[in-house]
């Protein structure tokens, strides 16, 4: 409780840092961006911190940290005038919002609270790729000047999106909490910030589309208050709570293989379990790389025995080149991420999506274009970077809220009497852009781009590199039922709100009594009805999902129409996004080591599920909130509907926290492979405490065949615990999982050229009575310590390993572990 205490407090005082700052640049929205000012503030003081130490001008760590956050407060305070000048307007603004800021800080603390006993139940750093998350978490509190080093590649800086994991490790240093304590409270952070933001982006939603329910209002009724409490609630569980439908699909037909169905298989079988067949039978079998073939089973009690891994591989392609054999994409969901505790990139730029979704919206609320005025260059330069910052979190967050900000930019411009100002326009594109590469140049200059070096597709200047980057998807397209189970419960709305407004829009038009004389003509039959039109045709063509094309030009145009009424606005925008993103993963995916479109689908569904959950609640808040008549009947209808979606969404998190509430109440602390023994834990913790930074830690590496120089370790890491000692203390090794490095560096031939040397190096070292030999090898890797646990001792004779009391001084022993400094 006391490590959750420090944990809470300090990024407490990381948001009233960030405070001053948010407020200015979210001045226009109605909370002033409070519930944003905890992630903006933990990224300024971790971007200062991140900088000092690229430049090599301070070593990253505490006292870094603490400057950096002193320097924040300091432009905080200045920006408002003066210490006295910024106390006066936080009295102010606590004293007009106390409700408000109570119940953002409520969601807040629920949610770390609650995803602190999830940890609690499985908190082991280890198993899946959290031993890659481990490592790259301590390495940035080992490196000291970055880029960090690789802990799997000694030698080697890390060739990843790293920044998240040095807001992490910023809260661990400024804590001064164990590593393992650490990651799994950053785990909790990250869903905490995550809660409090898309709470926030809702509120300030409804309160925007109706101002007179504000705070300071005349006419604040209790429909209007439960409103702004019930629906950011519900955005928190539609983002972070919900799963996909895939586990009331499971429940319902008995069996987890049946995330593999396509739409006609899954209909016949949905149709047999509703008719009480005991066993389901199927015309064509379902032939899969994972499950085999099958074409009948007999439904089991899965809600005895339920399967939470497999839902989240929701969206199966069928490949012709294969025999017609079909492979699973990730569709992972914020939910399943936090149950495996996997700190991926991908997890920790939620609340930094929420953030630049917050942005957007802070720009769509703007009267005009800023202009060149030191305030306006001042919003621009924290624009870029916090959309800059994507980029080095998550590479692949980056073009989706860069379009949203480019299109809430265009909404502002388009909303001035006139002409379109192309130029203001692209000048502020251009400068916001520039400052989120310029503001990360050390970055960008460090890293070798994870995709780019496939051979291109057309041998042409341009389009070449454009083909090595990006393919044609020429496989199955998705079925419409696995777009149903991933995105249901937030479509349905989001298309009622469409149409909705966009025919109120027509309706306003119409009306002779109109105000709005300039506004643009009658929406246009053909793009009405564009949606409807591509259903068939989409059928027909076997691509079920091209009316999301249709979908998104109608949102885009609709979103145009309606710029006076910026929260429909924005809304309408965010479904345009989705419905692009979607439609963009069935044309084209991203050319990675997998030659698939596995982690395309993976990354931008993960994308629209966080853009889609959050705007989906204010769209069925508006749907029921502005119908009137006849309309009563489809609001009520789509609220029921919306409901049975989220009961069966509701499967997944109730089954699987079930499960995980059955075991054992562990604590914070995981222990890794490698700290399973006395022995083990102490030694970790002396290499924490007694090795400094830049020291190179020898373990055992996965040799798989020498003859081939082919090393392994990924995944097989509970009982082994390959790379354990690297991942666990952050100091580097001279190889670790190879299958990893082969895809952080598709486009670094140097280190791509070491893995397989490296691979019979290690194994060299170990085996060899040669203490010459060994001692050349050790040199070359300038290996400072070498690490003797139980995994050493099983691969290599007892002979072997005696040499290392001639090539160094044993410095740690204990039962099985010794650790040796190399003279």
């Amino acid at each position: 409780m006391l490590d959750i205490l420090i944990w809470w407090i300090t990024i407490q005082l990381i948001g009233l840092i960030g405070l001053p700052i948010t407020g200015s640049i979210f001045r226009v929205l109605p909370d002033r961006g409070y519930a944003y000012a905890k992630a903006l503030g933990l990224l300024l003081v971790g971007y200062l911190a991140w900088l000092l130490a690229m430049l090599g001008l301070a070593q990253f760590g505490r006292p870094v940290l603490v400057v950096a956050a002193l320097g924040i407060a300091i432009v905080g305070i200045w920006l408002h005038g003066g210490v006295r000048a910024a106390l006066e307007r936080a009295r102010s603004f606590f004293a007009a919002r106390w409700q408000a800021v109570l119940a953002s800080e409520a969601i807040f603390l629920g949610a770390l609270l609650a995803t602190v006993w999830m940890r609690m139940h499985d908190p082991t750093p280890f198993g899946t790729e959290r031993p890659m998350d481990f490592a790259f978490f301590n390495a940035m509190l080992q490196s000291g000047s970055f880029p960090p080093v690789d802990p799997w590649l000694a030698g080697f800086s890390i060739n990843y999106y790293y920044f998240g994991y040095l807001l992490m490790a910023a809260m661990a240093a400024l804590t001064g909490l164990a590593p393992g304590v650490a990651y799994n409270l950053a785990l909790a952070l990250i869903v905490a910030l995550t809660a409090q933001g898309v709470a926030g982006t809702i509120a300030n939603l409804i309160i925007l589309a109706h101002p007179d329910a504000q705070d300071d209002a005349p006419r604040r009724t209790w429909p209007r208050l439960r409103a702004r409490i019930v629906f950011p609630l519900l955005g928190v569980i539609f983002v972070l709570l919900a799963g996909n439908q895939a586990g009331a699909v499971q429940v319902l037909l008995g069996d987890e293989r049946t995330v593999a169905l396509d739409s006609q298989q899954l209909g016949s079988a949905l149709g047999q379990a509703i008719g009480g067949s005991d066993e389901i039978r199927l015309t064509t079998p379902v032939v899969t790389g994972e499950f085999g073939s099958f074409d009948q089973w007999q439904r089991n009690d899965k809600l005895a025995d339920f399967n939470w891994w497999w839902p989240s591989r929701a969206l199966w392609d069928e490949y012709g080149d294969a025999g017609g054999v079909r492979r699973y994409n990730i569709t992972e969901f914020p939910f399943f991420s936090f149950r495996l505790g996997d700190m991926h990139p991908h997890v920790m730029a939620l609340p930094f999506g929420v953030l630049a979704t917050a942005l957007a919206l802070a720009t769509l609320l703007r009267p005009g274009l800023p202009g060149i005025t030191r305030s306006d260059l001042g919003m621009l330069a924290l624009s870029g970077l916090i959309l800059g910052s994507l980029y080095t979190i998550n590479s692949w967050d980056l073009p989706a809220y860069l379009l949203l900000y480019a299109g809430a930019t265009t909404l502002v411009a388009q909303r001035q009497p006139g002409p379109l100002p192309w130029l203001a326009l692209g000048r502020t594109l251009l400068v916001v852009s520039f400052g989120a590469y310029l503001l990360f140049l050390p970055f960008h200059l460090t890293l070798q781009p994870l995709v780019g070096s496939a051979a291109p597709l057309i041998d042409f200047p341009v389009i070449g590199r454009i083909t090595s980057i990006i393919a044609p998807y020429t496989a199955g397209r998705s079925g419409l039922h696995a777009f149903v189970i991933s995105f249901g419960l937030f479509a349905l709305p989001m298309i009622v709100f469409l149409y909705q407004r966009t025919l109120a829009f027509q309706k306003e038009q119409a009306d002779p009594l109109a105000t709005a004389k300039a506004n643009p003509p009658l929406l246009p039959r053909l793009l009405f009805w564009l949606p409807l039109i591509l259903v068939p045709i989409g059928l027909i063509a076997r691509f079920p999902l091209l009316p999301l094309g249709g979908l998104a030009v109608l949102a885009m145009w609709a979103a145009m129409q309606q710029t006076r009424r910026p929260a429909a606005s924005f809304a309408l925008l965010v479904t345009a996004l989705g419905c692009a993103i979607i439609f963009g993963t069935e044309l084209i995916f991203i050319r990675d080591v997998f030659g698939n479109r596995m982690n395309t689908i993976f990354k931008f569904y993960y994308q629209v599920w966080l853009l889609w959950g959050t705007l989906a609640p204010f769209a069925l808040w508006w749907i029921v909130r502005e119908a009137h008549g006849a309309s009563r009947v489809v609001a009520w209808t789509t609220a029921g509907l919306t409901g049975i979606l989220l009961a069966g969404a509701l499967v997944y998190p109730t089954l699987s926290l079930r499960d995980l509430g059955r075991g054992p109440l562990i604590g914070l602390e995981g222990r890794t492979p490698r700290e399973q023994s006395e022995a083990g834990l102490a030694s970790i913790r002396w290499l924490r405490q007694h090795v400094p930074r830049g020291s190179v830690v020898l373990e055992a590496a996965a040799v798989e065949d020498l003859a081939t120089q082919r090393c392994g370790g990924s995944y097989d890491v509970r009982s082994e615990g390959w790379g354990g000692v690297a991942s666990t203390t952050g100091h580097p090794t001279i190889l670790g999982w190879v299958g990893h490095q082969q895809q952080w560096r598709g486009g670094d031939p140097l280190a791509m050229a070491e893995l397989g040397p490296r691979c019979v190096d290690v194994d060299t070292i170990f085996r060899t009575t040669d203490t010459t030999t060994a001692h050349d090898l050790l040199t070359r890797y300038h290996v400072t310590h070498v690490y003797l646990g139980a995994l050493e001792r099983r691969l290599y004779p007892s002979e072997s390993l005696a040499k290392f009391e001639l090539l160094g001084e044993a410095v740690f022993q204990q039962d099985e572990v010794s650790i040796y400094q190399i003279r």
